[in-house]
């Protein structure tokens, strides 16, 4: 086993390879004396432009059209941003990230950790990312997305560098119209830890995760030195070099490059502690402010007792109105891990399963607060962010049988799908239906064209006739009456007209053999899991034909993940949460910390299973698609 430790300079050697290449497609932009860019690419000169492309003066370019968002400290001179602003014109960004040429070893490390700027513009729905020190974007991106130009706390910035991208539009050849770019823009002469805690949290991204990339190459080091003393030097010196091996030369000049790297071994530690204990900045203690007084508000809620959430219990099935039903599932809230308990029970006659008793409208708005918008906006956007592939799918399916003109997402949130499938559908226009306030955010950012808040079943004297296609993505399962989702459905379409609806299986061999900790019941939001039998049956009385099915291509691979994530989070739940019934204790924290160090080595395993196991299972997929047209008559 002696030749282990002899891996770990090689690993170490590799991984700086890798970022430098992440970093190398980045460009950087000189400032002549006139204020003018000078493309410059890995370190050489271009040819200048022809004189004809460059008639307009820089003054003219700017134009007051442009705005920029800096961190407290940091100044952009006029010159650079010009040169900026004309770059961005050049590359069609509306939203440009100005990395300072000489940003620190750290905080550049902790941007290839973040961002890869290769494929930077290619996801329509993946957050901002930056450097964390100016953005520069187009003045009517930064009026829609309600953000002034001025300096920011260093959370604010990494917040507005999060929502300025949601902002940019995207082309279906080009991508999203963000970017980043290196500019002679030096970074404010503060500790290199100061503002990081608080940009990470802004960008929603947890400190805990960027350091703990960090503190996994430092403990290879460690432990090639406890194995073997000679190769752990070797180990050592690498560990050390590597920010030559990643800056020298390339885009990025670290200003602390001699020193980040002699004391690297020193330095690194340190940097974790500050980052951790640094006096929370004026956007933290603003997020901590919110939290509290949401916790207020929920913890006179639970004195209240939230058996008041439930109405009467039915004897009958709401689908088919047998009374042959039985419990199916019993289960608390498994995910935001609010009080109480829920009944799933199945009618044995059609296979319906349904909330038994049901969630009453207060209950609904009490379960609900805070999953998709306010304190679980954040984690909600991530989530969705993440199904682009599932989006594609669902856009290439109704490729395959049509090109709507015009298209109406029912419970479309803030319009994620549209977004995506607006780039293999250019000559749709999507418009979006919710019941919460974020489609009318969706129609800002420009992902929807029309937002219409409210009830589905209620507006269909504005909507009839409008569409040709309507989709209902994970919707139905949501609603109080899914058959008179579909009644309002079928009236609103023409002849000719699809309906496209995705909804879990309640069929899938996971829901039984998994329990309660299967993520699609979903408890206690879901109140209605319907057979694709049942829905299609529905649909051909209503004068729907199928005319697609699809099982495994709805699919998404994360049931094995959500198995493990919510067991540990049953076991060890965030301690931190608003909505927990009891002020946390140091209990709560340490069970936390071993939920968390639990999930290091399953989860990765977990992903394995979901990608290259489940598949080969019969039986075992957790969604169903199905597409329907309204016939003639």
């Amino acid at each position: 086993m002696n030749w282990i430790p002899a891996l770990v300079p090689a690993l170490l050697a590799a991984d700086a390879v890798r970022v430098r290449l992440r970093l190398a497609p980045l460009r950087r932009v000189r400032v002549d004396e006139r204020g003018r860019e000078r493309p410059v690419e890995r370190g050489r000169e271009r040819s200048a432009a022809p004189a004809e492309r460059r008639e307009r003066s820089v003054e003219a370019l700017a134009g007051g059209t442009h705005g920029a968002l800096t961190v407290e400290g940091a100044v952009v001179t006029g010159r650079v941003r010009r040169a900026a602003i004309e770059h961005a014109r050049g590359t069609g960004v509306q939203v440009l990230d100005l990395v300072p040429s000489d940003l620190p070893v750290e905080r550049a490390l902790d941007l290839a950790r973040l961002v890869n700027p290769r494929s930077y513009r290619a996801n329509p729905l993946a957050p901002g990312r930056g450097a964390g020190v100016a953005v520069l974007a187009d003045g009517e991106v930064l009026s829609r997305a309600g953000l002034p130009p001025g300096p920011l706390d260093p959370g604010d910035l990494g917040a507005a560098t999060a929502r300025l991208r949601a902002f940019a539009r995207v082309d279906a050849r080009k991508g999203v119209a963000a970017g980043l770019a290196v500019v002679p823009c030096r970074t404010p002469r503060v500790p290199v830890c100061r503002g990081r805690r608080a940009w990470l949290r802004g960008l929603g991204v947890a400190p805990a995760r960027v350091l703990a990339r960090s503190m996994g190459a430092y403990a290879l080091v460690l432990a090639a030195l406890l194995a073997d003393p000679l190769w752990g030097l070797v180990a050592a010196a690498v560990y050390s070099l590597s920010p030559y091996l990643i800056f020298t030369g390339g885009p990025i000049s670290p200003r602390d490059l001699h020193l980040a790297s002699l004391l690297r071994l020193v330095r690194t530690p340190w940097s974790w502690w500050r980052t951790l204990a640094e006096r929370p900045s004026s956007w933290e203690r603003r997020g901590t402010a919110v939290r509290e007084q949401a916790r207020a508000s929920y913890q006179a809620e639970y004195a209240r007792g939230v058996g008041r959430f439930l109405g009467p219990a039915r004897d009958d099935c709401p689908w088919c109105g047998s009374i042959a039903v039985s419990r199916y599932v019993t289960s608390g809230d498994i995910v935001q891990i609010k009080a109480g308990r829920f009944t799933l029970e199945r009618c044995r006659d059609c296979g319906h399963v349904f909330q038994n008793p049901r969630l009453n409208a207060a209950g609904l708005e009490f379960y609900y607060r805070d999953f998709y918008d306010g304190v679980g906006a954040e984690a909600a956007g991530r989530m969705f962010a993440r199904q682009g592939r599932y989006y594609r799918s669902r856009a290439d399916l109704v490729r395959r049988h049509l090109m709507p003109r015009n298209w109406l997402d029912v419970g479309t949130g803030h319009g994620h799908f549209c977004r995506t499938a607006s780039t293999m559908l250019p000559s749709t226009a999507f418009d979006g239906l919710d019941q919460g306030t974020g489609v009318g955010e969706g129609a800002r950012r420009g992902w929807l064209r029309r937002a219409y808040q409210g009830q589905f079943t209620e507006l269909m004297d504005e909507l009839f006739g409008r569409y040709d296609l309507i989709s209902m993505h994970h919707y139905l399962e949501h609603t109080l009456d899914p058959l008179a989702e579909l009644d309002a459905a079928a009236k609103i379409l023409g002849p000719g007209g699809h309906l496209l609806i995705e909804l879990p299986d309640p069929e899938s061999l996971f829901g039984r053999a998994f329990g309660r900790f299967w993520v699609s019941w979903l408890q206690p939001q879901h109140l209605h899991m319907i057979p694709v039998g049942n829905l299609e049956e529905a649909l051909a009385v209503r004068g729907l034909r199928v005319v697609a099915r699809q099982r495994r291509a709805a699919h998404q691979r994360y049931d094995v993940l959500f198995l493990v994530l919510l067991l540990l989070r049953t076991f060890g739940p965030d301690a931190d949460r608003p909505w927990a019934p009891a002020p946390p204790t140091l209990r709560d924290r340490a069970l936390r910390a071993l939920a968390i160090g639990c999930a290091v080595p399953l989860v990765p395993l977990a992903v394995l299973l979901d990608r290259l196991v489940v598949p080969l299972i019969p039986g075992t997929s957790n969604a169903y698609r199905v597409l329907a047209r309204k016939d003639e008559g």
